[in-house]
């Protein structure tokens, strides 16, 4: 017996065509969106090429501790700034927070001066910390001074070289350390070719200065003392033999001074106090000798007239432009009165204390007297109607 037919109803039939009709909405929804992706991708690479060819700016500044040379040069791809700390310092900065790739090298000093077989070593500290923090050290004259790989600097020879240390994860960061290694004679030989690489991203420039050192004798047989002050600048010199060390006041107060900057989170130290007669000639010599005399008096006293022979005279932190501006450079214009300094030689009175700007330089006076330099707003020589000039 033949089997009845199954009819299929309409509402059956309309339930299978709107399932068809949504099956083919999905897929079409699917095909649009894969299609908008593909699309977006290819936008974000092509703004993503553009934004790498920006143009950039390198600015570079070269010196020894105190002597800038600045120059721009355009390249391409972030922002590059190289600042002076003593002989060089190199810092970059992306215009993207990238943590993995270093952007500056500090050193605890920029120069110093050896004699042969001295070792030294600076610290480096390399930012931002969580980068692959990899050095590489070298000479630029290892017949004068070698460095191994921690940068440990060992002079060999008489003569001026320079140590520079490059980050291997961004070799366009580097920082240099001028390095000046003295004769038997305690001097950095006369006529010395002195050579500075000013930049190693784009350009390269070298400086080369010969000159020979000029002696400087002082005539004064006695100390002067204004207003019970005792005075050293470019008028009034020190005996040779005038070797006292570092004044005990002046160190207890500058003790005082350092514990209550501790107390602010400041880090404020010691890094030059007394310096006898013979040493401040081997350091006036050797910029004489890197710059000429000129230009190095504005900058280093000549030996008799140096305020660090008196004892009462202390640089801090880095001996350099780099601590302007610092947190603890502030602090101490505002406090060192509180704890009997002064900053000697301050920021546009260069033609009347005859030196460049030196925030680092504090000077003792005792709380009284230096709370009324400071008050004054006056330089020493202004507070005390003296001048400060080289007879000859």
């Amino acid at each position: 017996m033949p089997q009845k037919k199954k009819r299929v109803t309409q509402q059956t039939l309309r339930r299978r065509r709107m399932t068809a009709l949504a099956i083919i909405i999905l897929l079409v929804i699917i095909i649009i969106y894969a299609v908008f992706s593909a699309c977006s991708g290819g936008d974000e690479d092509a703004k993503g090429d553009s934004e790498n060819i920006r143009t950039s700016t390198i600015t570079s500044t070269s010196s020894d501790v105190q002597n800038p040379i600045t120059q721009t040069t355009p390249v391409q791809t972030g922002t590059i700034m190289e600042s002076v700390t003593g002989s060089q310092t190199s810092a970059v900065t992306t215009s993207e927070d990238d943590e993995n790739r270093v952007q500056s090298i500090e050193l605890t000093f920029y120069t110093c001066e050896l004699n042969i077989g001295d070792t030294t070593m600076p610290y480096v500290t390399m930012l931002p910390d969580t980068a692959d923090l990899t050095e590489k050290w070298e000479s630029s004259d290892e017949s004068i001074a070698t460095v191994d790989y921690l940068g440990n600097i060992t002079a060999l020879k008489a003569g001026v070289c320079y140590v520079t240390v490059t980050s291997v994860n961004n070799p366009e960061v580097y920082a240099q350390v001028k390095v000046n290694v003295m004769d038997e004679n305690g001097l950095v030989p006369a006529s010395q070719p002195v050579s500075a690489v000013s930049s190693s991203v784009a350009q390269t420039v070298t400086t080369t200065i010969t000159t020979t050192a000029v002696p400087v004798k002082n005539d004064s047989s006695e100390p002067t003392y204004i207003q019970g002050i005792l005075i050293a600048n470019k008028s009034y010199g020190l005996p040779a033999d005038y070797n006292p060390g570092l004044d005990s006041e002046t160190e207890s107060a500058f003790n005082k001074l350092s514990e209550a900057a501790a107390n602010q989170g400041l880090d404020i130290y010691l890094s030059s106090g007394f310096r006898s007669y013979d040493t401040q000639a081997r350091i006036y010599e050797s910029y004489v000798d890197s710059y000429g005399q000129a230009s190095a008096d504005t900058f280093s006293a000549r030996p008799g007239y140096s305020e660090h022979q008196t004892g009462l005279a202390i640089d801090v932190n880095s001996i350099d432009d780099s601590f302007a501006g610092t947190p603890e450079s502030e602090w101490l214009a505002s406090h060192a009165h509180e704890y009997g300094f002064i900053i000697r030689y301050p920021k546009g009175k260069e033609s009347i204390t005859g030196y460049k700007y030196e925030p680092w330089h504090i000077r003792y006076l005792g709380v009284e007297k230096a709370t009324e330099v400071y008050n004054s707003g006056l330089t020493l020589e202004e507070f005390l109607g003296i001048d400060s000039e080289y007879k000859e």
